[in-house]
């Protein structure tokens, strides 16, 4: 090759020194069928793949062809999602699936027609992830409604915000969890609030991924309207009425105001009483600056 070479053939001179280094194997043969694709075997790369994908995705992609359809609904890709998304559950189901068959794998196996994978039956993994969900998110729901009664004049307590988070909290839900049920459009932007500071203040989670996962729900556009009072200060002994304060901002800027999030996880300070945490501005009142 001369020194002049031009630089956009480089990628494909790398990618025919990897073949010289991994050449095709004629003899290799997959799990089930004797078949190969290249020296990688597709399917279990597939497999792989498919365990950095959401639920909705997997189930989604298992629709566009057979092969793909049955590795999409293994027990072997559906056990990994459920591990990620629940990992404490899975613990305490995996010990009581594992009682009851053998070699740790549920029901058989079955072809996947170029690999063999963990089989989906009525209980298999797949059956047992769905069944979580749909339980959490009835839970979620009711609990929901709950929040929504409490609510006076569009306005939520801090204190009933902040026990709907503790309560979350108890249930060990998943940012996945979050993502998936508190985060639409068809909830509140008090449910929305209540997800946002779950993730961020029990779970962890960096503020930049909470404001990506409400760009990408539809809802950090939506506003949120604070409300609380500056304590009562006396001047010559003249006893000053309480100052009343607004704040208006969307539920994505919310994601990346530490002082906000900070502000609603205490609810109370020296400068602060009665927060209520709203989804309209008052009428007739003007936002103090």
């Amino acid at each position: 090759m001369s020194p002049t070479t031009n630089k956009s053939m480089e990628p494909l001179m790398d990618a025919r020194k990897l073949s010289i280094v991994a050449p095709k194997v004629e003899n290799e043969t997959s799990i089930s069928e004797g078949k190969t694709y290249g020296f990688i075997p597709l399917p279990e790369i597939v497999g792989i793949i498919l365990l950095f994908l959401e639920a909705r995705d997997v189930c989604s992609l298992g629709s566009c062809s057979q092969v793909l359809h049955s590795i999409c609904n293994s027990d072997y890709v559906w056990k990994e999602l459920y591990k990620r998304r629940w990992p404490q559950q899975f613990i305490n189901t995996r010990k009581l699936l594992e009682s009851c068959t053998d070699d740790g794998v549920i029901y058989g196996t079955q072809s996947s027609g170029h690999a063999r994978f963990p089989s989906v039956h009525s209980q298999g993994w797949k059956a047992l992830y769905i069944k979580r969900h749909m339980e959490m998110a009835s839970i979620i729901s009711s609990f929901l409604a709950y929040v929504d009664r409490v609510i006076i004049r569009k306005y939520l307590s801090v204190v009933d915000f902040l026990y709907a988070v503790n309560h979350f909290n108890v249930m060990e839900l998943s940012f996945e969890d979050v993502c998936s049920v508190f985060f639409s459009t068809k909830l509140s932007v008090h449910a929305n609030l209540i997800g946002l500071q779950y993730s961020i203040t029990f779970l962890g989670v960096e503020n930049k991924d909470v404001k990506e996962a409400v760009v990408s729900r539809g809802v950090a556009e939506r506003e949120v309207r604070l409300k609380w009072f500056k304590p009562v200060k006396y001047f010559d002994r003249l006893r000053m009425p309480a100052q009343r304060c607004y704040l208006t901002c969307s539920i994505g800027k919310i994601a990346m105001d530490k002082e906000v999030v900070a502000l609603l996880s205490r609810g109370r300070t020296a400068n602060v009483r009665m927060l209520r945490i709203g989804t309209l501005p008052d009428q007739g009142i003007k936002q103090a600056t």
